[in-house]
């Protein structure tokens, strides 16, 4: 039976952007040396013509920042739940390096997952031209602003190439912050946020499966809290089951949604900045923006879905659908030996 968190949450977890739009804690800007190295692992891969997905964590060697990586993970499990690297000098590299260099990073941190049907392992986040309105298109092939989600994945890690020519604003609010709320003021609403909720899968369904998957938006497990919600594909699974919303679970997502847009923390992703989020403790979005007329300076981000070793037991109605690769492979961290996705 799920139980129902009814005591608030202690520590840096619970957090309200407004604190931390004036405690850069989770800023972390990369040292010379660090860059250096970075550099020289990069040239390392380079030289022995590694394919990007194949590089293992052995092949990428970070002597000084392996140990800045490992308080990023558990700072990313135990702590805020997000973090910023800020001064990867991006405009020096070739796209193709930039993956490498934040696949590197990766897999640090975790094992690379695929983001998609097709099995794309290192994901680009730009506008293709799509909308919303298309019931298979998802939220980065858009340049529209999304509510406030997760994505299926422990953590994400998005790296930043080139910014909009306006707007693309990310916001990133704590899931923990906005429980303690809920409980302090509308805990009524919980027990429809502790029911799994069928979650659209956009067309990426495999044939024969279903088009949705199911997941609570709260979740306590073990001693441990997880957290996940996307309003848009919440209400076109439940479409699609027959079973739209009910008055009261409009209420209580509505509610949840107040309270994240009232504690989110805005941040400007720069070019080279890697934002870095735990999915079970965060939801992010970005503003909606306008591109550069030039297509060279178009906004363009490379994103990152990994599965990290010191992820929180999860309630097995705490479902997720983790897609298939199709046609890639891909090396987790500290192994040579190359799996199926």
């Amino acid at each position: 039976m799920t139980r129902i968190l009814t005591e608030p949450i202690r520590g840096p977890v619970a957090w309200s952007g407004s604190e931390l739009a004036s405690d850069e804690r989770w800023i972390r800007r990369l040292s010379s040396s660090q860059l250096d190295e970075l550099a020289r692992a990069l040239s390392a891969v380079n030289a022995r013509a590694i394919p990007t997905t194949s590089i293992a964590r052995d092949d990428f060697e970070l002597p000084l920042l392996a140990r800045e990586l490992a308080a990023v993970a558990e700072e990313l499990e135990g702590g805020t739940g997000l973090t910023l690297l800020r001064g990867i000098p991006v405009e020096r590299y070739s796209e193709a390096d930039a993956a490498r260099i934040l696949w590197g990073l990766g897999t640090h941190l975790g094992t690379a997952i695929p983001q998609n049907a097709a099995g794309d392992l290192v994901g680009h986040v730009r506008d293709a031209g799509k909308t919303l309105a298309d019931p298979k298109a998802r939220g980065y092939e858009t340049h529209e602003r999304q509510s406030l989600h997760v994505d299926r994945c422990d953590v994400v890690a998005l790296m930043c190439l080139r910014k909009a020519h306006s707007g693309g604003i990310s916001d990133v609010a704590s899931t923990v912050r906005v429980h303690n709320e809920m409980l302090a003021t509308c805990p009524w609403y919980l027990s429809a946020l502790y029911r799994p909720f069928a979650i659209d899968m956009r067309g990426e369904e495999q044939p024969g499966e279903p088009p949705v998957y199911y997941r609570p938006v709260f979740s306590w497990y073990e001693g441990h809290f997880a957290a996940g919600a996307n309003a848009t594909y919440i209400r076109s699974g439940q479409a699609k089951i027959g079973a739209p919303l009910s008055a009261v679970e409009e209420e209580a997502l509505d509610a949840f949604y107040a309270l994240a847009e009232k504690h989110k923390l805005a941040m400007d992703l720069e070019p080279g900045d890697v934002q870095l989020l735990n999915s079970y403790v965060t939801l992010h979005d970005r503003t909606a923006y306008v591109d550069d007329p030039d297509p060279a300076k178009k906004r363009h981000m490379l994103r990152l879905w990994l599965a990290v070793p010191n992820r929180r037991p999860l309630a097995p109605e705490f479902g997720t659908y983790h897609f298939r690769a199709q046609t890639s492979s891909f090396v987790p961290a500290g192994s040579s030996k190359k799996i199926a996705g």
